[in-house]
């Protein structure tokens, strides 16, 4: 049986309630009952509400760095394989004992997307600024390595983006998408790329 820390079970608890039910909607009480401990116990962790927020994009943060591929090592791969291989190898998921935490993580942000610029630029530095990054960088390569034909690669990369932004909040609700539905989507994506036949 796995043992957390009263901290773990109270940022635990939080994710849980603030996806759930909104942040302005949660209070330091709700949190308390949840985790069965006296409200001002929390203090001891976390100063205040917003603390505790913070620690929750910060766990997603360390988590988001241990599954996203070293950028570099996809392009020397580029040099030797299909691009379209290439992409698959990009992986969003997390072990299955994390996965609905970073899910509720990001779908916390997302809530809160327009109400406060910390969450606006959690968004838009660990999740929307990565991925584009990755695609249109690999897909101008494979374009400059005459792999597949010339394309809007900005355009391509953030349809894709959008794609994964609506699936992690899917993800937090009954419609969850499996690996495999992932998996799939992403390869019918790839299939739009139009390969060039070597000369």
């Amino acid at each position: 049986m796995e043992m957390y820390t009263t901290k773990e079970r109270i940022m635990g608890a939080a994710i849980v309630l603030f996806s759930d039910t909104g942040y302005d909607r949660v209070s330091m009480r709700d949190i308390a009952g949840m985790v069965g401990i006296k409200a001002a116990s929390i203090y001891n962790h976390f100063p205040s509400k917003r603390d505790i927020l913070k620690g929750i994009y910060d766990f997603y943060i360390k988590e988001n760095r241990v599954i996203i591929s070293s950028l570099e090592t996809l392009l020397q791969q580029l040099e030797t394989e299909p691009i379209q291989d290439l992409l698959m190898k990009l992986e969003f998921y997390h072990p299955p004992q994390i996965q609905n935490m970073m899910d509720r993580a990001f779908l916390i942000a997302s809530q809160r997307i327009c109400l406060d610029k910390e969450s606006e630029n959690f968004i838009r530095e660990h999740f929307f600024d990565p991925l584009i990054n990755a695609w249109s960088t690999l897909l101008n390569r494979a374009v400059e390595l005459g792999k597949i034909e010339p394309l809007d690669t900005d355009i391509f990369a953030r349809m894709l983006t959008y794609y994964a932004l609506g699936v992690a909040k899917l993800n937090c609700t009954s419609m969850r998408q499996s690996m495999e539905q992932w998996r799939a989507s992403l390869a019918m994506f790839i299939s739009l790329l139009k390969p060039i036949p070597p000369a």
